[in-house]
């Protein structure tokens, strides 16, 4: 009976321990790759639409959040969209006053058979007005005007096109004109396209001027009859109706084929929309309604208000050194509030942070913007918040001596932290801490448990023997 009882508290044992073992294998063999599945199953982005166009693009406008592409990031001739960087420098150059006078070039340089509103030399028109030929009717000896005036010479201009490319983060463009007829070196790709629109898209007198479905332009010096000019884009001049469009450009030349640059609101999301190189209207519209509709069905924005980071502290937690900022009484760290685009079947916790730093030697009395917080969504960027420092004390400079350089991000900023939201990112460690506790107890078990027993009954065993002989 002592045997059998023995026998039961072995296998007991045995039992136990094989089931520890056969679970902690278990788990450090397949629950990492369940893992690794589960996350990767937990992103969805909507399938996008079929685009009869080379060249398509959406971007969430106040995110700058790419939704939808195709060949995005390839050269295209760009026609007409060209006079968006055109009204952009225009617009960033000079005031809306300014008097453009036009050139003997800006007259004779151009194709006669090409868009122009027919001004001749020595004619002046306000730069307002001089944008409205732009935009509206797409005037190329306008174009050509403006870009004289801006940057004094044709090739100029078209130095300070490529240079605000390059601010821009443009990744396949090069100007060779402000008009975008057609040259070998003159093209731009989708998204270039839509980082231009969407800087256009936050200057009121921007939207209020494409938006226009027609504009007189009043007599000149030369001309003593009005000028009626109607939009060349008919979502904005209502013969192809679109909800919500606020802004766009057209573009065509036998070349580029058709172009169009569209940017919609509805609600708190805005659109922009780029189709290039499409055979030919009828699909540059219905391609372009297919990747507005696809965005505002299947994607939302959300506010991701503001967050105070730190309050009670000798420093923020956010820095990797002491001597990055200082408190001065209730100063405060704190995010603005900032836009997130998400998939409608996904919420803003399923969402990355990652907080990005950049240093700063000196601090101004009130708002201090020292960094950045940008939300992914599987590999994508979503969205982004401002890391703002109100300093409530007089301005001060640190000692950039003292300064240790922190780890380059992609925007360019300094990173010292990542924190991560979803929950669903640390099962990882807990899968392994888990693990590395089971093996902890498992050793306990063995050092403590079976080996003294698994001693005992070896010498239980030859004491019975040797009472045997």
């Amino acid at each position: 009976m002592l045997f059998y009882h023995k026998r039961t508290k072995k296998h007991t044992r045995v039992t136990v321990f094989s089931v520890l073992l056969c679970f902690s294998m278990f788990a450090g063999s397949l629950s990492p790759a369940s893992a690794a599945a589960e996350n990767t199953g937990a992103y969805h982005w909507p399938a996008g639409p079929q685009l009869s166009s080379e060249g398509a693009v959406l971007m969430e406008a106040e995110t700058g959040a790419v939704l939808f592409e195709k060949n995005a990031a390839e050269a295209f001739y760009p026609a007409s969209t060209t006079k968006l960087m055109t009204a952009l420098l225009a617009l960033e150059h000079s005031a809306l006053g300014e008097i453009v006078t036009v050139s003997r070039n800006a007259v004779y340089d151009i194709d006669t058979d090409s868009s122009r509103i027919w001004v001749d030399v020595g004619e002046t028109l306000s730069m307002e007005e001089s944008l409205y030929a732009l935009m509206l009717p797409s005037a190329n000896d306008l174009a050509y005007a403006i870009a004289e005036h801006i940057g004094g010479t044709m090739p100029d201009f078209a130095e300070m096109m490529n240079k605000r490319a390059k601010e821009l983060d443009c990744v396949n463009t090069h100007f060779m004109n402000p008009h975008g007829l057609d040259e070998d070196e003159h093209y731009t790709c989708p998204l270039d396209l839509a980082k231009i629109m969407r800087v256009l898209v936050k200057i009121p007198i921007f939207l209020k001027i494409s938006g226009s479905k027609n504009h007189e332009i009043p007599p000149t010096n030369l001309c003593a009859e009005s000028r009626w000019v109607l939009n060349t884009h008919l979502m904005i001049r209502g013969t192809r109706a679109y909800e919500g469009v606020i802004a766009g450009k057209t573009g065509h030349t036998d070349l580029a084929g058709a172009n169009l640059v569209t940017c919609a609101k509805r609600g708190n999301m805005t659109l922009i929309a780029v189709i290039m190189k499409a055979p030919d209207d009828t699909t540059l519209y219905d391609d372009t309604v297919a990747l507005l509709d696809y965005g505002f069905n299947n994607f939302t924005t959300y506010n991701t208000g503001s967050e105070q980071l730190s309050l009670d502290t000798a420093f923020p937690p956010l820095f990797n050194r002491e001597d990055s900022v200082r408190l001065l009484g209730n100063d405060i760290i704190s995010t603005e509030s900032g836009y997130v685009v998400l998939p409608s079947t996904a919420a803003l916790s399923d969402t990355q942070k990652s907080v990005s730093l950049t240093q700063l030697a000196s601090f101004a009395k009130g708002k201090n913007i020292i960094g950045k917080i940008l939300y992914t969504y599987d590999t994508r960027m979503v969205g982004s918040a401002n890391i703002v420092y109100s300093n409530r004390g007089e301005a001060f400079s640190l000692d950039s001596s003292s300064f240790t350089p922190a780890a380059k991000v992609p925007d360019g900023t300094e990173q010292s932290k990542t924190e991560e939201t979803s929950p669903r990112d640390r099962r990882p460690l807990i899968i392994g801490i888990t693990f590395g506790c089971i093996c902890f107890f498992i050793g306990i078990y063995l050092i403590f448990v079976e080996l003294p027993y698994r001693r005992k009954r070896a010498a239980y065993l030859s004491r019975r023997k040797n009472e045997h002989h």
